[in-house]
């Protein structure tokens, strides 16, 4: 019984489980449903950023995520064997693993627009009153661009997770 890859393999779907489940639920469920619930969505949503651990907890599962699947990954290809990268098995683990990659670069700009976008807000309400155009204008851009990054990193680990769970099976 080889208790590295098994370690690896529990640490590795478990960190991806967290990391593509929370993104899904973010991006398809509780974004939607706090734009669609005006203020107190915004509310909602600064309180998720600033007042949880929601990212760091993303971010900690999906470094585990990667860091676990680049060493089951080296273990599988024999040290980054040829023979064994151009399989149909090493092409798809290698296109679901540079997938990962890219969705947690990705991610990482949303945390961190996340991130400002609630401060910004928080500023706004220290303020009192409504926003001012400008601001309205400024919380509509980093919402467009929250709800693009979020849809690239949702297709990155859609690509990533079929390629996890069909490369054993693919074969040319």
């Amino acid at each position: 019984m080889d208790y590295y890859v098994i370690v690896l393999r529990i640490i590795h779907i478990l960190g991806g489980v967290f990391w593509a489940g929370g993104a899904f639920a973010l991006v398809g469920f509780i974004s939607p449903a706090a734009a669609q619930a005006g203020p107190a969505g915004g509310k909602f949503m600064q309180r998720l950023t600033l007042g949880t651990r929601w990212i760091t907890a993303v971010s900690a599962a999906a470094g585990l995520a990667i860091l676990s699947g680049l060493l089951l990954y080296w273990r599988a290809s024999g040290g980054l064997r040829p023979e064994w990268l151009s399989t149909g098995t090493g092409i798809t683990f290698t296109i679901g693993g540079l997938s990962a990659v890219i969705a947690m670069g990705v991610g990482i700009q949303v945390g961190g627009l996340s991130r400002r976008m609630a401060e910004f807000g928080q500023k706004i309400e220290a303020a009192g009153g409504p926003p001012s155009p400008e601001n309205g204008a400024q919380l509509a851009a980093f919402q467009a661009r929250l709800q693009s990054l979020g849809s690239l990193t949702t297709v990155l680990l859609v690509i990533t997770v079929l390629a996890m769970a069909s490369a054993r099976y693919i074969s040319f």
